[in-house]
């Protein structure tokens, strides 16, 4: 696993410029928050899971968020069904925060083209160039 600055990035995830991460797991992916996105938004108070069954095309809205300092959304990576989503996140958001990359995921989804999550996301060293881009623009930011 990657540790940029203080932020995890586990090796066999791919990530969108959202800051969302996707693990394949067959013919399915599994998609949660980064750990980046976690720690910039705080604590997690409100989510708005995307429903099962919905055919979603790629850069649609898969999930809203919402902290006590920050609204934002997720967006479909991928083209797919939404086969199961983590209701346990609707009665509590807490995972999403204390374990982003195991009970914290968000959605389930089966993609319409698997080949879109390797040729659309990023991995690898493409990634961790992608958040250490993104922590020096909001050290800017905030400078």
């Amino acid at each position: 696993m990657a540790v940029i600055e203080t932020y995890n990035m586990p090796d066999e995830l791919f990530y969108t410029r959202d800051h969302a991460w996707v693990r394949i797991e067959g013919g399915r992916i599994r998609i949660g928050v980064t750990d980046y996105m976690q720690m910039m938004a705080g604590e997690i108070t409100f989510i708005r899971l995307p429903r099962a069954g919905k055919d979603l095309e790629t850069d649609k809205t898969l999930f809203t968020l919402q902290s006590g300092k920050w609204s934002g959304k997720v967006m479909t990576p991928v083209a797919g069904r939404v086969v199961d989503v983590n209701k346990d996140m609707a009665a509590s958001q807490k995972p999403m925060n204390e374990d982003p990359f195991g009970k914290g995921w968000v959605a389930l989804m089966e993609p319409v083209n698997m080949n879109d999550v390797s040729s659309n996301l990023l991995s690898g060293q493409a990634a961790i160039n992608f958040l250490k881009e993104e922590i020096l623009k909001n050290q800017k930011q905030n400078a």
